[in-house]
């Protein structure tokens, strides 16, 4: 059996020289936080080179984004929609394999993307696409409707699209061209109760109960009263009560393996504004050891460089301030009588979002999926 816990090894503190023959980047919803992260770890990414970025509002990067530096692969790339697209089909024509992000809000990724597989004919198909929306994450176009009230608008490619956790579909992410990147409680449900659920050890009669508590950047950066943080800050509270739409990529994944389960995800908000805090208390099918329980998860995330399994017998609990900033995802286990409970702390910005999309880009392109991603946390934020 291999080790419990993974080695962190460090981080360079300047990026790789870029090759002189890096993929084009485009990024279509430059204006928000999903894409000021992505283009925030990009700058430190010796692969990519930011040819073009696109905000809905029209405003420039060094508006909505006055935290990325300006340069070269910074805030001087901001382009409309058509000087974005004219510039992908030069990319096209000058024999690149360009990259295209799509960091829209849910619903909007099927329109544009539909619009660009038409403007590109043919050459659609040599572009790679990265999805950070939830519009091409399902399957299944009941489970689909069931989640988000209303058909799929380009349910077809959706079946062109991987779904992207590497964990579990690493091998179909980097034979695919375009891509899902999964949400951030999507994520932290899946890495918590996956290993579990695989070997068996679960009770799928009795219902899962996954407590989440997320930062306010989750919400994303149009204000809303439930978001403002006068209102937030000091505060906690609970919505989604009836169902959370990422309980169907849980349910999704548990159906490829012939299971399912009774999910109960209560989403929470948290006075904070990065981070995903997770307590899953999960039915146990039989009586079984903490430390079987331990080597299975270990097993798991064997050699995975994004998950860390901490050991909750010494008094190692994942917190959200060891996780901020990082792609990383930190999880402990515990058994008590008949129930198993996972404790997972990850960033919603970057392995819940930005992060886990350039993971999977980064397999997508065959180049190692760690560039440009920090396996170490901010410590203080």
């Amino acid at each position: 059996m291999k080790g419990t816990t993974h080695t962190l090894s460090a981080r360079p503190a300047v990026a790789e020289p870029r090759s002189a023959t890096a993929t084009p980047l485009f990024l279509w919803g430059g204006g928000g936080m999903l894409a000021g992260e992505f283009l925030r770890l990009c700058e430190m990414h010796p692969a990519l080179r930011l040819r073009a970025a696109v905000a809905r509002s029209g405003a420039p990067l060094c508006e909505s984004q006055p935290h990325l530096a300006s340069g070269p692969d910074g805030v001087q790339k901001t382009a409309s929609s058509e000087e974005a697209l004219e510039l992908l089909r030069e990319s096209l024509a000058a024999g690149e394999r360009p990259a295209v992000v799509l960091a829209l809000p849910h619903g909007e990724s099927p329109r544009l993307w539909s619009h660009l597989r038409e403007e590109l004919a043919a050459d659609a198909q040599r572009v790679v696409v990265v999805d950070l929306a939830a519009d091409y994450r399902l399957r299944d176009p009941k489970l689909y409707a069931s989640a988000y009230g209303e058909p799929h608008a380009d349910f077809a490619e959706a079946q062109r699209f991987a779904y992207g956790l590497p964990e579990y579909h690493r091998e179909a992410i980097a034979r695919a061209t375009r891509c899902a990147a999964p949400g951030c409680f999507a994520t932290a449900i899946q890495l918590a109760t996956l290993p579990a659920a695989y070997a068996g050890l679960l009770d799928s009669d009795a219902p899962w109960i996954l407590h989440g508590i997320t930062g306010s950047s989750g919400s994303g950066n149009a204000p809303k009263p439930g978001t403002h943080h006068p209102f937030r800050h000091g505060n906690l509270w609970a919505y989604s009560l009836d169902g959370h739409r990422h309980e169907a990529e849980l349910a999704q994944a548990l159906a490829l393996r012939g299971q399912e389960a009774r999910l109960h995800l209560v989403a929470h908000s948290g006075p904070f504004a990065r981070g995903i805090h997770l307590t899953a208390a999960l039915p146990l099918s039989r009586r079984v050891e903490v430390d079987v329980v331990r080597s299975i998860y270990a097993e798991a995330y064997a050699g995975e460089p994004f998950v860390e399994l901490l050991d909750a017998r010494s008094g190692a609990v994942p917190d959200i301030r060891r996780v901020a900033g990082s792609n990383r995802a930190c999880l402990a286990v515990s058994v008590r009588d008949s129930v198993l409970t996972v404790a997972l702390t990850l960033d919603n910005l970057v392995k819940g979002g930005a992060g886990q999309g350039l993971q999977c880009l980064n397999l997508m392109l065959g180049v190692p999926e760690t560039w440009g991603l920090s396996r170490s946390g901010l410590g203080v934020c």
